[in-house]
């Protein structure tokens, strides 16, 4: 069953990136690796990235950010050609101008991809006003799911009662008539004032206050999570990159303002406080993302575990043993950078020729097999394969999931024929029969394929 409330993230961060670096737009910052700020301004889940200008090195920043595995939205297209290759890239999603909605050639082009554009438009200044706006959200509303409205005063919202508060307020009773997320930008520099406009039922984007420092990540979360313990701490699952449980701690809003500042497995421990994870194990923890859940009262940790692992009895979680493909790639990471006498992992990681031998192989033995026990094992030599070349290259099994995932949201696809080379090798393949040996060969070399995925080889 699904969750009963909306857990998409109460603010969204924006990175502005020109000539590769990123960069403040109303304000004076001092340029930084734009690759490097998204890893902090994506802590929040999703991301929204701006292309001040079409330098090559601005659209190699954001490939980069792409490929990280990052969903963004991304501004700064200039025409929809443009905008369905970069959802085909992996992009999330694109921000048009509402008005490139008035031509019907725009309708038949992107029309059909609805929840993969956010259209943005000014405010109308006279706070007494809504009627365009409204009129903007009920009709492009029927090709876009979400807005992004940019305001010029917001100044006066805090109070709850001031004109741009009321303007706000119908418009979010139209947002949610027509069932569309409209989030607000411009001149957010407040806590205060994000409360506010998510309190009346739109999404603060914040850019400057975080370009400038008058705001920090952890503003955008801290606020809003709830506590009903006596110790007013916070419920914290932390789980790693294919979101295997670790374990449960708790927090406090200090632990995660460190913990957002440096990227890092930071809690708040009620025998000895500040708790930064590992730091005297080794079993440290990179932090990726940090959500709450929907009913606002625990967080979610994502982070890549170091060392041994989570758990203090030396153990990958605190719950059972570590499994899965996540537990096939860590133990083939270690045989490369510890290699074991005998292990047939390492003999593989050695000897080239055999290992794309056996990958050819077991590529062949899974189209020949025909019974789900049959597909199954070959499925898993395949994988097993695989990973090692993966490994070899130094490919982890997150690099593997975020190209499914960026591959997941192209939106127009390649016929995907076969190549004629590989055509002509099935032909080959299928019509000779099995060598003499080799179905009672297979057995032995596939429980040494098992033995070294699980760690006994």
């Amino acid at each position: 069953m699904a969750c009963h409330l909306d857990c998409t993230p109460i603010c969204m961060p924006t990175l502005f990136v020109s000539a590769g670096k990123a960069v403040g737009y109303g304000v004076k910052a001092e340029p930084v690796d734009a690759v490097e700020r998204s890893k902090t301004l994506g802590l929040l889940g999703e991301l929204n990235v701006v292309a001040l200008d079409d330098a090559p090195a601005t659209w190699e920043a954001i490939g980069s950010i792409v490929r990280r595995g990052r969903p963004i939205r991304l501004e700064g297209v200039r025409t929809l050609d443009d905008a369905l290759a970069q959802l085909d890239r992996g992009v999330s999603k694109i921000v048009l101008p509402a008005k490139t909605w008035d031509s019907e050639e725009a309708i038949s082009i992107i029309g059909r991809y609805k929840d993969r554009f956010v259209a943005i438009f000014e405010a109308d200044e006279d706070t007494k006003k809504v009627d365009e706006e409204v009129k903007i959200i009920t009709t492009v509303g029927k090709y876009a799911s979400e807005f992004l409205m940019t305001v010029k005063d917001l100044a006066s919202v805090s109070d709850g009662k001031s004109a741009i508060s009321s303007k706000l307020k119908a418009i979010a009773k139209a947002a949610a008539d027509a069932n569309v997320l409209v989030g607000v930008s411009g001149g957010i520099n407040t806590v205060d004032q994000i409360k506010a406009i998510e309190k009346i039922g739109l999404r603060p984007t914040i850019g400057d206050a975080l370009a400038n420092g008058k705001l920090e990540m952890a503003d955008l979360i801290v606020p809003f999570i709830r506590s009903d313990r006596p110790d007013k701490l916070f419920t914290t699952v932390v789980v790693d990159e294919q979101h295997v449980a670790l374990g449960l701690v708790y927090s406090n809003a200090a632990s995660v303002r460190e913990a957002m500042r440096k990227r890092a497995g930071i809690y708040h421990s009620r025998r000895r406080g500040l708790w930064h994870k590992g730091l005297s194990s080794g079993a440290t923890q990179d932090l990726f993302e940090v959500t709450l859940d929907c009913d606002r009262d625990a967080l979610r940790f994502v982070v890549r575990q170091n060392g041994v692992g989570f758990c203090h009895l030396n153990r990958y979680t605190c719950w059972d043993s570590d499994r899965g493909v996540g537990h096939l790639f860590r133990t083939l990471l270690d045989r490369k950078q510890n290699p074991v006498q005998g292990s047939y992992t390492n003999k593989l990681l050695n000897k080239t020729e055999m290992l794309n031998a056996k990958m050819l192989e077991e590529a062949t033995e899974i189209i020949e097999a025909k019974d789900k026990n049959h597909v199954a094992a070959e499925a898993a030599d395949v994988l097993y394969f695989a990973s090692v070349i993966c490994t070899r290259a130094g490919a982890s099994w997150k690099d593997v999931e975020n190209y499914l995932d960026r591959r997941s949201r192209r939106v127009r696809r390649r016929k995907g024929d076969a190549k004629p080379y590989a055509l002509e090798l099935l032909r080959k393949t299928t019509a000779g029969a099995t060598p003499a040996g080799a179905a009672a060969a297979a057995p032995a070399e596939k429980d040494d394929a098992a033995a070294a995925a699980a760690g006994k080889k």
